[in-house]
C-alpha cells in the first residue's frame, strides 16, 4: 500500500471513529475544527444562490440528480444505471453528466463502469458540469440529463433528486467532514424527492434496519417517496474476455476477494451468496491504482494458500485489466463479478420519475 492510501485509511478510520490512542486525540479535534470552518464554507454558498447573488443554470431539457450525503459507496452508480437504462429503453434520449474522481480526470472507475454498462448512452465528464449539460443538451439532443453525484451540486437546477443511503452506516457518525463522513448536515435531506435505501437484505436484521432509517427519513421529509433496493449478481466473466463461465463456476470454490470500493463487504456478501468459499481477501481503499507489487503480493497469498480464482468487481476491470496477463503466468483465473441493482416497487419508482416529463 502506497503512502497516500496509508494516510487516506488512517484519516477515513479517524472520521468514522474505529481510530483510537494518543495521536488520534490529538488529530480529532483539528478535524472538528475544519468541520466548522466546512459546515460554514457549505453554508455560505447556498446562502448565496438563496439570495441569486450566485445562479444556477437551467439545461432546456429535464435533469434528474442520484446523489448521497456521505462519502463512501451509496450506490449511486449502479442507481444510475438503473435510470438510464431504464429510460433509455422507453425511447428517451438520456446523457449522463459525471464530476470524475476529485474532478480533475477524463475518467474514473465509476465512468468506466457507466460506460461499459450503458452502450450507447453518452457520459460527459468534467468539473464544470453547466459546461457538460450545454453540450448535452444542444449538440447531444438529450432530452434528459442524469447528474451522477450531483445532490450537493448548485450550480445545475434539477426537476428531481434521488438520494442514496447505505441501511447499514446511512449517516456515519453523524459528523460533517473531516471529522466525519457527512457532506451535508442531516437537515438537508428535506430537499429529496425521492430516497432510495440499499443494500436491503431479505433477512431480519437488514429489515429492521431499513424500516427504523425509513421512520427516521419520514420525520425529517415527509413528503419524499422512500423505495428499498438490493444487489443481484448478474454474471460471472473472464477478465481477458472469451466465453462467460456462468455464476456457478465458483460454488464451492476456493476463491480470493480483490477489491478497491468504498464499501467491499457488500461485494464479500454478494460473493457468499453464490457459494463460493472466501479463503483470501484484499480489499484496498476506494480509487485504489493497483501496482505491479500489490499483484505480486496476491500471486504469493494466492499461492500459499492454494487459490486459483481470483474474483473482483466491475468498477476494478479497468484498473486491473493490463496487470491481468501477470497473474495468468501463474494459472490463476481473474474472473470479474457483475451485479445488477433491483429496486422493490420498481415500477412505482418509476412512476414517479415519468411525471417530470408532462411538466
Amino acid at each position: 500500500m502506497v503512502m497516500s492510501d496509508i494516510i487516506r485509511a488512517y484519516i477515513y478510520s479517524l472520521m468514522n471513529d474505529k481510530r483510537q490512542g494518543l495521536l488520534a486525540a490529538v488529530i480529532r479535534p483539528f478535524l472538528s475544527l475544519f468541520s466548522s470552518f466546512y459546515y460554514f464554507g457549505t453554508e455560505a454558498i447556498k446562502f448565496l444562490y438563496r439570495l441569486r447573488i450566485l445562479r444556477s443554470y437551467r439545461p432546456p431539457c429535464k435533469v434528474i440528480s442520484v446523489g448521497n450525503i456521505t462519502l463512501g459507496g451509496t450506490g449511486k452508480t449502479p442507481l444510475v444505471v438503473t435510470i438510464a437504462g431504464r429510460l433509455n429503453d422507453s425511447g428517451r434520449k438520456v446523457a449522463v453528466l459525471s464530476r470524475g474522481y476529485r474532478g480533475d480526470k477524463v475518467t474514473s472507475d465509476e465512468v468506466e463502469l457507466l460506460k461499459k454498462s450503458l452502450p450507447g448512452v453518452p457520459v460527459l465528464v468534467g468539473r464544470d458540469r453547466v459546461r457538460t449539460a450545454r453540450e448535452a443538451a444542444g449538440s447531444l439532443k438529450a432530452d434528459v440529463i442524469l447528474l451522477d453525484d450531483g445532490f450537493q451540486h448548485w450550480r445545475l437546477k434539477r426537476d428531481l433528486d434521488i438520494v442514496t443511503l447505505d441501511i447499514n452506516d446511512p449517516f456515519g457518525n453523524g459528523r460533517l467532514i473531516p471529522r466525519g463522513t457527512l457532506r451535508e448536515p442531516i437537515s438537508s435531506l428535506k430537499r429529496a424527492d425521492i430516497f432510495v435505501l440499499t443494500k436491503v437484505g431479505a433477512e431480519g436484521d437488514s429489515i429492521a434496519k431499513a424500516q427504523g432509517l425509513k421512520a427516521r427519513l419520514g420525520v425529517i421529509n415527509a413528503n419524499a417517496a422512500v423505495f428499498t433496493s438490493y444487489y443481484v449478481p448478474s454474471r460471472l466473466s473472464d477478465i481477458s474476455g472469451g466465453e462467460e463461465p456462468g455464476l456457478s463456476a465458483i460454488e464451492n470454490k476456493k476463491i480470493a476477494l480483490v477489491c478497491a470500493i468504498g464499501q467491499p463487504e457488500s461485494f464479500e456478501k454478494t460473493a457468499e451468496s453464490l457459494g463460493a468459499d472466501i479463503a483470501l481477501r484484499f480489499f484496498f481503499m476506494d480509487h485504489h491504482r493497483y501496482t505491479g507489487n500489490d499483484i505480486e503480493k496476491i500471486i504469493d497469498g494466492c499461492k500459499a494458500g492454494g487459490v486459483d480464482i481470483i474474483v473482483t468487481t466491475e468498477k476494478d476491470t479497468p484498473k486491473l485489466i493490463h496487470l491481468s496477463a501477470l497473474i495468468a503466468k501463474h494459472s490463476i483465473r481473474l474472473l470479474v463479478l457483475g451485479i445488477e441493482m433491483k429496486i422493490d416497487n420498481e415500477e412505482k419508482f418509476f412512476g414517479r420519475l415519468y411525471p417530470i416529463f408532462d411538466s
